[in-house]
């Protein structure tokens, strides 16, 4: 994958399909021009015209925050470590999801040579089967097209190589709405809680991080937002305590992805220190 190139969305007819004249949309809106057909409300900051929405970019993780993807996930993985001499219950591993398998495999007892080909071998399993079964969080289809609507400019920052999560991109038949998508493998990317991801993916949208968010379920995401100076964390608590997100960097705690709207696009996001 060349470093930079904007995802050009899948073509195919999908349950999911969007209008597919979009990345012309972003181009204008990543420039603070309002998309057409939208009312994105404009204000100047400087030289540079920029939304007068909370943010101009929203990123979001893509394992446990727009799909439901721990299941699938873990069962390739448990399948993998089994290959080795590994065993471990689905139902235990899915809260240890998050860091890249090869560090998870470490973590559960593996040596690094081992997690090497562990890994390998998750994703020689994950990308022939388990991936196609992946669904959709609730919710997350109507957010990104309400987002995109509005000329917010969209990407993911995923633990993921990015061949993983293009092919979850384009399943789910979302590839209109993001103008980058960035795995751990990508040029300039770093597997979270890193914050180059997260910057590299900004630096493409051309947006700053203080008028962007990001939208995460995990410890990893929180840390990597913080780090990046990005305004607004916010924490889907799912598979996480909220407290402890709070203390791993988000800013606010949301239940699900419908409250991501009012929060971005609303007059403003409401003060830390609380569930919203």
């Amino acid at each position: 994958m060349r470093e930079g190139r904007r995802y050009p969305g899948d073509h195919r007819p999908h349950r999911h399909a969007r209008r597919r004249d979009a990345p012309r949309e972003r181009r204008d809106a990543h420039r603070g021009l309002p998309r057409r057909g939208a009312s994105a409300p404009l204000r100047r900051q400087g030289q540079r015209l920029v939304s007068a929405y909370a943010v101009d970019a929203v990123l979001f993780d893509l394992d446990g925050t727009l799909v439901d993807s721990h299941q699938t996930i873990a069962e390739a993985m448990v399948a993998a470590l089994r290959t080795f001499g590994h065993e471990i219950e689905v139902s235990t591993l899915i809260p240890l999801i998050g860091p890249p398998m090869d560090a998870l495999a470490r973590n559960l007892g593996a040596s690094s040579e081992e997690a090497v080909q562990i890994n390998d071998e998750y994703l020689r399993l994950y990308h022939h089967g388990y991936i196609q079964q992946t669904p959709e969080h609730d919710g997350a289809s109507a957010l990104l097209e309400r987002l995109s609507a509005a000329g917010i400019a969209l990407g993911v920052v995923t633990n993921k190589v990015e061949e993983g999560a293009r092919m979850v991109v384009d399943i789910e038949g979302w590839g209109a709405y993001f103008g980058v998508v960035v795995g751990r493998d990508t040029p300039n990317a770093a597997a979270k809680p890193s914050p180059l991801a997260a910057l590299h993916a900004l630096s493409i949208l051309d947006v700053s991080p203080e008028r962007a968010a990001f939208i995460g379920d995990t410890e990893f995401d929180a840390a990597c937002g913080r780090a990046a100076g990005i305004r607004y964390v916010i924490a889907l608590d799912t598979n996480r305590d909220a407290a402890f997100l709070r203390a791993e960097g988000a800013t606010h705690i949301i239940h699900t992805l419908e409250e991501v709207g009012p929060l971005v696009l609303g007059t403003g996001v409401a003060p830390a220190g609380g569930a919203l």
